[in-house]
């Protein structure tokens, strides 16, 4: 038979302490810690069952369960307030007690009753130990908890000696727990001194690529150079695409060249989102950011005084820009208004030189550089809706398509009043249609390039007959300015008119006040103003307002606060009385000229 396992000495126990506190010395982790120390306290203690160690949480104030063993999971959610139950008193009185039979420990055991409840539970049902061991953890600062170990059947189980050995160990615990404190503080220190060290590394960093990038661009400055450049090396600097971008967001320069036309179009799936980020840099005169499928679109707006003359755009990957490329994009929006303004300076500056010079031509005194035959075109600009603004940026956006078809062909380019006038100067025509043809062809092209840089907005050109003399320049722009409105009124949408396509009606407006002119009068809207005046009707007061309405039967009718049909009724009387159709554009032009020329001229009565 195998010899009897001899029971530990008191000897074996104190070298047993000795040696579990020198390893607990060595523990630095603190989780680890507080389970090594209950298992070590039940180990050299056999006779304890079961045993709980709390730590004092300073801002709750209350002693809080770290670990315990031989009791349930309903434990850890016992706290206990200084001097409360066995272990809050030897707490608050730091002194170590044994509990030798279950009549001596019951008075002391005075926990709430909601703790009581869970100890129990926790306990397996049993209200009260037999037996306990409780000993305070004790630093020179003060106590910073309490363990206790128990036995839940046998009384006096527990003796002085284990008493003794029990407390050994919790002051061995107590400065292996602070020591593991001390450690972990000291570790969080460093690890913060190393994170405070990596963000002032960051920030050096960050800081000298943005002294790099701002001396990058001030060398833009510095040496003069376009835009061109800035974009190209902003394009550099960031790794991204730039595009440089007027008040209407038409492309001006890019890097790397796009066909785009407008920065909309360099996504156009998410070209409301670039609209977006464009009105909002414009409102708030700060950059923005719209999400797109190639990547993170960076909008920074180009101030010139209360006026946003332009964006400058940079298109990143998909982490979008960091501190420094946005900081770069701003700086060099910047830079570039320096160059808008002095376009813009310099284009003003052009529209005025050459205004003097249209001057000269309406006055019939042609500029020394200009000589006959001569042609001019009046272009004007109109939205699909109605209540659209036309301001002064869409004017200058179409006199700038326009001079690019024209590059130094123009004798005059300017805007007057609601118009760009273009004029010409020692035109020459030729066998393959001259140069009317060649002109009329072109300014479709800056037509349609206009009608791109916004949705539903539009522009017609009204292109005048070759004018033979400087005398009659003046005639020949009045005429093409009111064949310009009357187009308009008429809902014309072809983009480029001649004056010639008026043929004979022509007439009218070159002859005011003529005989023939009241003849086509009263040719045309005779028998109407006759019927009118004789059976005090209103006919020609609903042509007016159906034409002022754009043709809109519906609109009229609420304007004169009559019915929709009365309306029809009026037009079908006023087409049977002057032989004319208004669904013929022909017709309903000659019909328009005519009222026109009775309410401006006054020429009811002589009819």
């Amino acid at each position: 038979m195998p010899p009897a396992t001899e029971e530990p000495t008191q000897l074996d126990r104190l070298e047993a302490i000795i040696e579990i506190n020198r390893s607990l010395a060595s523990t630095l982790d603190g989780d680890a810690l507080t389970h090594r120390i209950l298992r070590e306290a039940i180990r050299i203690i056999p006779a304890a069952d079961a045993g709980v160690l709390l730590l004092y949480d300073p801002d709750r104030e209350r002693l809080v369960v770290r670990h315990a063993i031989g009791f349930g999971p309903s434990i850890y959610k016992i706290e206990l307030a200084s001097g409360e139950s066995l272990t809050g008193r030897a707490f608050q009185q730091r002194k170590s007690v044994l509990y030798q039979t279950k009549e001596a420990l019951v008075p002391k055991q005075d926990l709430a009753p909601d703790s009581h409840r869970l100890l129990a539970d926790a306990a397996g049902g049993i209200d009260f130990p037999h037996s306990a061991l409780v000993a305070p953890l004790l630093t020179t600062d003060g106590p910073i908890g309490a363990m206790i170990v128990e036995n839940f059947s046998t009384p006096r189980v527990f003796d002085p000696f284990d008493l003794r050995l029990f407390e050994g160990l919790a002051q061995g615990a107590a400065i292996a727990m602070v020591n593991a404190r001390l450690f972990a503080s000291e570790r969080a220190a460093r690890v913060r001194l190393e994170t405070v060290n990596q963000l002032v590394s960051e920030q050096r960093d960050q800081l000298e690529r943005r002294v790099q990038v701002q001396e990058a661009l001030a060398d833009i400055v510095r040496e003069g150079l376009s835009a061109d450049a800035l974009v190209t090396r902003l394009a550099r600097l960031c790794g991204a695409g730039v595009f440089l971008c007027d008040s209407l967001h038409a492309i001006r320069t890019a890097q790397p060249s796009t066909d785009a036309l407008t920065i909309r179009g360099i996504d156009e799936e998410h070209g409301d989102a670039i609209s977006t980020a464009l009105a909002e840099a414009e409102a708030t005169r700060s950059p923005q950011r719209a999400e797109l499928g190639k990547g993170v679109l960076l909008v920074a707006p180009i101030p010139g005084g209360s006026e946003i003359l332009g964006f400058l755009c940079a298109l990143f990957a998909s982490s979008g820009p960091d501190e420094v490329h946005a900081a770069a994009v701003s700086s060099a929006a910047h830079i570039a208004a320096t160059e808008f303004v002095e376009q813009r300076a310099h284009a003003e500056g052009r529209i005025r030189a050459d205004a003097d010079t249209l001057d000269l031509l309406i006055q019939g005194r042609a500029p020394a550089m200009a000589g006959a035959p001569f042609l001019l075109s009046i272009g004007r600009v109109h939205h699909a809706r109605a209540d659209a603004v036309v301001d002064h940026r869409w004017l200058r956006a179409l006199l700038t398509c326009a001079q690019r078809e024209f590059s130094g062909e123009l004798v005059a380019a300017t805007i007057r009043d609601e118009h760009v006038v273009l004029a010409w100067a020692g035109i020459e025509g030729d066998s393959a249609g001259g140069a009317e043809s060649r002109i009329e062809k072109r300014l479709r092209t800056a037509a349609d390039r206009f009608a791109r840089l916004g949705s539903g907005w539009q522009a017609g050109f009204v292109l005048s007959d070759r004018i033979d003399a400087a005398s009659g320049f003046a005639d020949a722009l009045t005429e093409a300015r009111l064949v310009a409105e009357l187009h308009r009124r008429v809902r014309n949408t072809d983009p480029v008119r001649t004056v010639r396509a008026l043929g004979a009606y022509r007439l009218i407006l070159r002859s005011a006040g003529t005989d023939e002119i009241l003849r086509l009068c009263r040719d045309t809207l005779g028998e109407v103003l006759r019927y009118d005046r004789d059976r005090h009707t209103m006919i020609l007061e609903t042509l007016r307002a159906y034409l002022d309405h754009g043709g809109s039967t519906k609109a009229a009718a609420q304007a004169l606060s009559v019915h929709p049909h009365t309306v029809q009724y009026r037009l079908g009387r006023l087409e049977t009385l002057s032989g004319l159709r208004l669904t013929d554009s022909q017709e309903r032009l000659t019909i328009e000229l005519c009222l026109r020329i009775l309410d401006s001229a006054a020429l009811s009565e002589a009819l």
